[in-house]
């Protein structure tokens, strides 16, 4: 994989300052995560060369792109990065298949092998080739977005908030999406997003801005549950995306596994594969000591408590049912029912609590 060292100081008009450093050495996906205005897109444009830092260093694969110390900045088209905006850029004059080929134009001779043939079939754009970008949906818009930043054969992908524009389901679908880009090429991606769903999702290796510092870095499990990151209430706030396979239907309702547990599904539109992701928020996640009957949660998850985070007067409890799940009690709640590591517990969650990404 292709090591990302980050290191900037930048002091803006307004009274904001980013004063950041990290370094990605072994990561397919980096997500840059935290709230809105806390320096994600700051850094994406740093590391794309749109934004030069006051102060600081920059090398992507070994390759200075920035070094404030001997007066370095190697331009923008000579940085072989591919860059994903949110609002996408694209050229209205051109159908999707010259919005494609416009990224082969800016091809880096020593880049992987891409083939537009290939980026149009992983993407399912070989039907959209010949329409004009006025006749694409929000979601296929995207796609061609992001196979023509693939299409300059880049040694990095910078994707800054690219879902945003799309409603929750376009999103899931646009996940799976990048999802096929790096298991396909190994192209190493830096992502910035607000959204825990989608940072747990994808990201290998997550660094928690707020206020243009970084308060936390590491794998999703360890940056997450990080006292800073636990802070955050708004949109970036902690939340629970667990992975749901073996679908069936019994008794007219869909169910799933989670490790060796049932769980009971909502109502979907539409059938679902083999699996499916479900989000629910850590304040609908009940604890108990002992598995309750006549209790309206269908779901009673049976798992083992694996960290308990104290901030502002609650704390939040990772357990551990096959993936972590997130609980937000008391502190009071915590001494009464004995919560320390290594303690079973059971996760009571009603079925209406989940939401299916669908």
């Amino acid at each position: 994989m292709c090591a990302l060292s980050f290191e900037a100081r930048h002091w803006y008009p307004g009274g904001f300052s980013l004063d950041a450093r990290f370094e990605t050495a072994s990561a397919r996906v980096t997500a840059l995560f935290g709230p809105s205005g806390s320096g994600k897109s700051s850094i994406i444009e740093m590391i794309g060369g749109l934004r030069m830092p006051d102060k600081g260093y920059i090398a992507v694969g070994g390759e200075t792109l920035f070094d404030s110390a001997t007066a370095l900045t190697l331009p923008p088209e000579r940085r072989g990065i591919g860059v994903v905006f949110q609002d996408l850029l694209l050229f209205p004059h051109k159908n999707a298949e010259g919005n494609l080929r416009y990224g082969m134009r800016r091809a880096r001779r020593d880049g992987p092998e891409i083939h537009l043939e290939r980026v149009a079939e992983v993407l399912e754009l070989d039907a959209l080739l010949d329409r004009p970008i006025s006749a694409l949906s929000g979601g296929e818009r995207q796609r061609v977005a992001l196979g023509r930043a693939l299409l300059s054969r880049p040694r990095l992908l910078l994707m800054d908030e690219p879902l945003a524009a799309l409603d929750d389901r376009l999103k899931l679908r646009a996940l799976t999406y990048i999802e096929r880009i790096v298991n396909e090429w190994t192209i190493p991606v830096v992502y910035v997003s607000h959204s825990q769903a989608e940072v747990r999702r994808l990201a290998d290796y997550v660094v928690v801005l707020d206020a243009g510092r970084v308060i936390a870095s590491g794998p999703p499990s360890e940056a997450l549950a990080a006292p800073g990151a636990m802070q955050l209430k708004d949109a970036s706030g902690p939340m629970n995306l667990l992975r749901v396979t073996n679908l069936r239907q019994e008794a007219g309702r869909w169910t799933g596994d989670i490790g060796g547990h049932r769980i009971v599904l909502p109502a979907m539109e539409n059938a679902p594969g083999n699996e499916v992701y479900v989000r629910v928020s850590p304040e609908a996640v009940l604890l108990s000591r002992d598995d309750i009957e006549g209790v309206s949660a269908r779901n009673h998850l049976r798992g083992t408590v694996r960290s308990v985070v104290e901030i502002a007067g609650a704390c939040f409890v990772g357990v551990d049912v096959s993936q972590i799940v997130w609980a937000e009690v008391t502190p009071a709640a915590v001494r009464e029912l004995g919560l320390k590591n290594g303690a079973p517990i059971f996760c009571l969650i009603k079925t209406h609590s989940l939401r299916v990404l669908e």
